[in-house]
């Protein structure tokens, strides 16, 4: 009797993995309705700076990921094509810095009006998702049950895939760069890359963080950080995927010392990397979103689109 149980639960498991993905429901947002969207018209007709909004199509999604049903967004391209694939990480915790229907204008469909079919997380637990975050730990599950999501998307090209996430979005970027080599090019911005750090660096008492989010905290501080913190995962990040890394010298939440020593661990590891400092930037790199924009579209279309190979990173030249 106990094996036959062992075996149904076994299968009930097996049944929910292979189900990782599946859009089980989708409703298109219908922004242009909306109060608040109303500045971004003139007469009628959207700003010439917004005229990207009516090249894409934006949904919000529920997928499931390890047998529960997590929120998300779907951004495609109205254009009949075949498009590269982007994960987009949010930062934030919980339903702070989730993915609201003005990020999905402003960053989700930007990317997406690049040529780009662009799928994002709210991370389990959030948004009304089934599940409770980690904040790091199964959720980052969440990330990675997107890529079998993109086998259900039409004119979606797995072949070719990206990973972009901004402040705790970059933790999530670097932690699924520990378990997949299926992401031909990563973009981190502000990434939290050192938990440790943040508690040294910050005024704030962002242990709070760790403590409401990270199953165990108090019993193992110490594991919980050190497998959230990329700085102390550098053996285990793929070398297959170069990360483009952009913070701001003046970004109080996630200090750039933290890219400066996670750029000398890539080095030191030769994990293909460009860090771009940008001078006096915050962490959002809000002064500098036009020369953000180019230089990720740049990293992406390089490696996505146009198949750009890998550094050599062996020391050479005169």
């Amino acid at each position: 009797m106990f094996k036959k149980i062992t075996f149904f639960l076994l299968l009930l498991v097996s049944f929910a993995y292979a189900q990782n993905g599946k859009i089980i429901d989708r409703e298109e947002l219908q922004w242009q309705q909306e109060k608040s969207f109303q500045r971004l018209f003139d007469n009628g007709k959207l700003k010439p700076k917004y005229n990207y909004l009516n090249t894409v199509t934006i949904e919000k999604i529920t997928y499931l990921s390890d047998g529960l049903k997590v929120k998300g967004y779907l951004v495609k391209p109205k254009k009949t094509g075949t498009y590269p694939c982007i994960i987009y990480n949010r930062g934030g915790n919980k339903e702070f810095g989730k993915l609201t229907p003005r990020k999905a204008l402003f960053i989700l469909a930007r990317v997406a009006s690049w040529g780009y079919t662009v799928a994002a997380s709210q991370y389990r637990g959030n948004d009304g998702g089934e599940g409770k975050e980690e904040f790091g730990g199964a959720d980052v599950n969440d990330v990675l049950n997107l890529i079998p999501l993109f086998n259900n998307v039409q004119h979606a090209d797995t072949t070719n895939m990206g990973i972009y996430g901004w402040s705790r979005g970059g933790m999530m970027t670097y932690l699924a760069l520990t378990k997949t080599q299926k992401f031909k090019a990563a973009v981190v911005g502000g990434g939290l890359s050192d938990l440790r750090m943040v508690m040294e660096t910050r005024k704030d008492t962002f242990e709070t963080v760790y403590l409401e989010n990270i199953p165990n905290y108090i019993k193992d501080k110490a594991g919980a950080l050190n497998r959230r913190s990329a700085i102390n995962q550098v053996e285990n990040i793929t070398k297959t995927t170069p990360i483009l890394m952009l913070h701001g010298t003046a970004d109080w939440r996630v200090v750039p010392q933290m890219a400066l020593g996670l750029s000398k661990a890539f080095i030191k590891h030769k994990i293909p990397h460009r860090l771009v400092l940008f001078e006096g930037g915050n962490h959002g790199l809000s002064e500098f979103n036009d020369e953000v924009d180019k230089l990720v579209k740049q990293w992406f279309d390089d490696y996505l689109k146009e198949g750009k190979p890998l550094p050599d990173l062996e020391p050479h030249g005169r």
